[in-house]
């Protein structure tokens, strides 16, 4: 009940979370996206030291502007999900794509695995039309998993490391929890600058 508390009190420094999309310079190129100061939100920060898993849901649209509307040419989704695991005092960072999960290692602190997160990464979402102007989307959802989600994540951890559940909380007392706290989410979105596609 503790965390519960500490959100009563006065909000504390917060860096709000950036983002950041570097178009390639030619079209046989790539774009760079950017993320700093993921867990900058300090309730989201405390949800997962706390234990509960956080999903970082990333997508990148590639927009072709046009005469009255622009259109959208292609997209990359993905998404991470960080979660405490008490039994390994660990942070664990894990890639899901549908029903699949792929462990991407484990770090000491969050502060740790934050810096591992926000690692330049190129995206293979290239203009196709020579000479026509672009710009990129970047959108990052943050919030912490539901019920049916942790219990997915919590059985894979299992299989994983042949162990016991890795979170502390039992199923009931998770949803309150869930329910008391509101389901933080936090929505980011950049822009980049529009730029003509040129080999």
């Amino acid at each position: 009940m503790a965390l519960l508390g500490a959100r009563g009190a006065p909000l504390r420094a917060q860096r709000r979370v950036a983002l950041e999309v570097a178009p390639p310079i030619t079209m046989a190129g790539t774009p760079t996206v950017t993320t700093t100061n993921l867990f900058g939100d300090a309730d989201m920060r405390d949800l997962v030291r706390s234990g509960f898993p956080a999903s970082l849901r990333f997508r990148l649209e590639l927009w072709r502007v046009g005469g009255l509307f622009n259109d959208l040419e292609g997209q990359r989704e993905w998404e991470l999900i960080v979660q405490y695991d008490p039994s390994a005092q660990r942070y664990r960072v894990v890639q899901r794509q549908g029903s699949r999960l792929d462990d991407l290692g484990s770090f000491a602190t969050l502060s740790t695995a934050q810096a591992v997160l926000e690692r330049p990464t190129r995206i293979l979402l290239a203009p196709e039309r020579e000479g026509s102007r672009y710009y990129y989307n970047f959108t990052l959802t943050i919030e912490a998993l539901s019920v049916s989600d942790m219990d997915q994540l919590e059985r894979w951890l299992r299989g994983v490391r042949g162990g016991t559940a890795a979170s502390a909380f039992g199923s009931g007392m998770r949803t309150l929890m869930l329910r008391m706290l509101g389901g933080e989410k936090r929505v980011y979105d950049r822009r980049s600058v529009t730029f003509t596609a040129e080999r």
